[in-house]
């Protein structure tokens, strides 16, 4: 039987990326799409041939035939459409950033357990040919151990727009985050931070707050730059830029091991993937090589996966993935604050 999903929020990340990739498995079938914009859930619903469209989620909610709800809203609504996804016992997919505060992204991930739902989190770069052939050589031992990672994430937005998407260390950042956690397999545990300045906070985000758990971790920043230590103490550097002018396309990871290196997405090549390994005892000679990759359509390993854990009905802890991306976040946010590292 095939995964019946429905999709809420139609713009450009479902368009151009989710519907297309849902739409080349067989085992998926689209039943709603949900816009607030009734002309592009019309629209989408039409072009991805859908069997019904609406502009209140709740009307999805009401369908007693659906398997998944997919969240491509911006991170305000998260909260709200998700919990309610799960009291009606839909298994969740839902966009990063997970959610605006730890408080928000707690409720998700309890009321997922309390109805023993699934609540994956949308982290498309580790996906990727290159970022999966980069995982499996960190964690086979081909490079020994990880001494250092370079990670930069940039896109080239108007500077303005940063607010809207409630900045560039959630927004964009967070998929390095997920892609250093992902790649390395080890959590990181230490964070220093310089975000910033902000080009004006988003609509309705305060600077005050009586709890930790309930601050903004939205932001207004066009940049941001961090150092992780990680569990085994290696050290990362995090470069993030909303607005960038050439240079990095989405992403670029570089990483150092004690036995070789692998770079991802090398700028000006075209190549998305290259490695080297140590070939003599004093580590001074190597080889590098650009191992062929599986040239997989855009998207499939990452809905693949998302369809195999909700057949399979285990996705492992709810919403895990999206709650450590947030604690990073948060422990930047306080780095700032006292001017230095902060342990998670």
């Amino acid at each position: 039987m095939p995964v019946r999903y429905a999709v809420v929020g139609c713009g450009g990340i479902a368009t151009g990326y989710h519907l297309p990739a849902l739409g080349g498995l067989e085992d998926a079938h689209l039943v709603m799409t949900c816009d607030l914009l009734e002309e592009r859930a019309s629209r989408t619903a039409e072009e991805f041939g859908a069997e019904g469209y609406c502009t209140d989620y709740r009307e999805v909610l009401a369908r007693k035939d659906l398997d998944l709800v997919c969240i491509f809203t911006k991170v305000d609504s998260h909260a709200e459409i998700a919990i309610a996804a799960a009291q009606q016992g839909r298994h969740v997919f839902v966009q990063k950033p997970f959610a605006r505060t730890l408080r928000e992204g707690q409720a998700m991930v309890d009321a997922a357990r309390s109805s023993q739902t699934l609540l994956i989190t949308s982290f498309m770069h580790s996906y990727f040919d290159e970022s999966l052939a980069a995982a499996e050589w960190v964690r086979s031992g081909r490079i020994g151990n990880v001494e250092f990672v370079r990670q930069r994430n940039a896109t080239g937005n108007a500077r303005e727009t940063a607010p809207s998407y409630g900045g560039a260390l959630m927004d964009i950042g967070s998929h390095g985050i997920d892609l250093v956690r992902a790649v390395t397999g080890m959590n990181i545990v230490a964070v220093c931070a310089h975000i910033g300045p902000d080009v004006s906070l988003p609509p309705g985000v305060s600077l005050e707050w009586d709890d930790p758990f309930d601050r903004p971790l939205v932001g207004g920043e066009a940049n941001a730059f961090l150092m992780y230590k990680m569990e085994n103490g290696a050290v990362v550097n995090h470069e993030v830029q909303w607005a960038a002018r050439g240079g990095t396309a989405a992403f670029q990871m570089e990483i150092y091991g004690s036995m070789g290196s692998l770079f991802l997405r090398i700028p000006r090549t075209g190549a998305d993937f290259a490695a080297c390994v140590v070939t003599d005892a004093g580590g001074r000679r190597s080889d590098w090589s650009t191992p062929k990759l599986p040239g997989l359509p855009r998207g499939y390993a990452h809905h693949r996966a998302v369809l195999d854990a909700v057949i399979a009905g285990d996705a492992g802890s709810p919403g895990a993935r999206g709650m450590a991306v947030l604690d990073v976040v948060a422990a930047a946010r306080r780095s700032v604050d006292v001017n230095g590292w902060v342990r998670l």
